[in-house]
């Protein structure tokens, strides 16, 4: 045996394949503002699945925002396409942060959840930011829009 054969083995082809499969895992969780599984083909495809993959990077796991999914409890970052309203111009992939059910379903606690699911809301905002993205606050829940993609030299894989 080599000395050569006692080092490290050289991981960058698994932790390559690791990461692909995490991304995937992510974009397959996209959704449209229905509630369906974003199509490749729609126009916010794009910038919903680069917005997924900073997310992961950053170490965040995407919610399974359909209500029928057996893994809904379990919370994350609840990503949808919000399509643009007639005339206006406005739309983009809303961003928001959902607690695990354990936290929302004990009304003894629900200031924790209420306090808890601000302070992640306003932490998304920083990190999509971090990543270069063009964030504005999205309703009343402390969602942001995002409503462009990246500026260039900034986010994942940079």
């Amino acid at each position: 045996m080599s000395h050569t054969d006692l080092g490290q083995p050289d991981l960058a082809a698994l932790r390559a394949a690791a990461g692909n499969a995490e991304f995937a895992e992510a974009e397959a969780r996209l959704l449209d503002s229905c509630g369906y599984r974003l199509g490749g083909t729609e126009p916010l495809a794009p910038l919903a699945r680069d917005i997924a993959r900073s997310l992961t990077e950053a170490g965040l796991t995407m919610h399974h925002c359909a209500t029928r999914d057996p893994l809904y409890r379990l919370g994350g970052v609840c990503l949808l396409a919000v399509p643009p309203e007639a005339g206006t111009g406005w739309g983009g992939i809303s961003v928001s942060w959902t607690t695990h059910d354990l936290l929302l379903r004990d009304r003894c606690r629900y200031r924790i959840y209420r306090d808890t699911h601000q302070a992640m809301n306003v932490a998304l905002g920083s990190v999509l930011t971090a990543f270069g993205y063009q964030v504005a606050p999205f309703g009343s829940g402390g969602a942001w829009l995002v409503t462009g993609s990246r500026t260039r030299g900034t986010g994942a894989g940079q």
